[in-house]
C-alpha cells in the first residue's frame, strides 16, 4: 500500500479503470462525504471500469470515522455506498435521489483501513433505479453488501452536476 504525504493510502484505480471527474460546481470540498483537509476521516476515489460498466469506489476510513472503538461507524459506511450507487445510476445516464437503502454489515470494519467498493445497476422500473454494491478489502473480505432504491427525478434540478463523467 502507498502512502501520500499525510501518511494515508494513495486512492488509486485499478487496470481498466478510469477517475471519475467531479465538476468544480459540485463544490467537492464540502462534500459531507469527501469534503474537508482532515487526513482522520473519510477520502474517497471513484473509478469507472468501462468494461463492465461498473463503479468502484477506493476509499480509506480514519480514525474519525470511528463509532464502536476501533471499528467505522456504520453510519460512515452507509453513506460511502449510497454515494456509490448513487454515482453508478448517474454514469449510466439516471438523474437519481435515494429513497431506500438496505446494508447488511457483514464485518466489522477497523478503522483506518482501505476498503473497495462496486457498484451498479440491478434493473430500472418506470421511475425507480435498483443498484447494489458491495464493500470489500484487497483480500477479498467482504465488510458489507447493500441494495439502494433511487428515484429519477428532473434533470434541471442539478444544474451543472450533471457533467459527472469519467475521464
Amino acid at each position: 500500500m502507498k502512502l501520500n504525504k499525510q501518511n494515508t493510502p494513495e486512492l488509486v484505480g485499478e487496470e481498466g479503470w478510469k477517475e471519475i471527474n467531479i465538476p468544480v460546481s459540485y463544490d467537492i470540498t464540502k462534500s459531507f462525504v469527501a469534503g474537508g483537509e482532515a487526513d482522520d476521516r473519510l477520502k474517497v476515489k471513484y473509478f469507472l471500469n468501462k468494461n463492465n460498466k461498473k463503479v468502484y469506489a477506493r476509499i480509506y476510513f480514519g480514525s474519525a470515522t470511528q463509532g464502536p472503538p476501533g471499528y467505522a461507524h456504520g453510519g460512515s459506511i452507509a453513506t460511502v455506498l449510497d454515494e456509490t450507487m448513487g454515482i453508478a445510476a448517474w454514469i449510466a445516464g439516471y438523474t437519481v435521489v435515494s429513497i431506500e437503502l438496505s446494508i447488511k454489515y457483514k464485518k466489522m470494519l477497523p478503522v483506518n483501513s482501505l476498503v473497495t467498493i462496486e457498484a451498479n445497476i440491478a434493473s430500472i422500473s418506470n421511475r425507480k433505479v435498483i443498484a447494489k454494491a458491495k464493500m470489500y478489502d484487497n483480500t477479498g473480505t467482504i465488510f458489507s453488501i447493500s441494495d439502494g432504491t433511487y428515484f429519477k427525478i428532473q434533470k434541471e434540478k442539478f444544474g451543472d452536476i450533471l457533467n459527472i463523467n469519467a475521464i
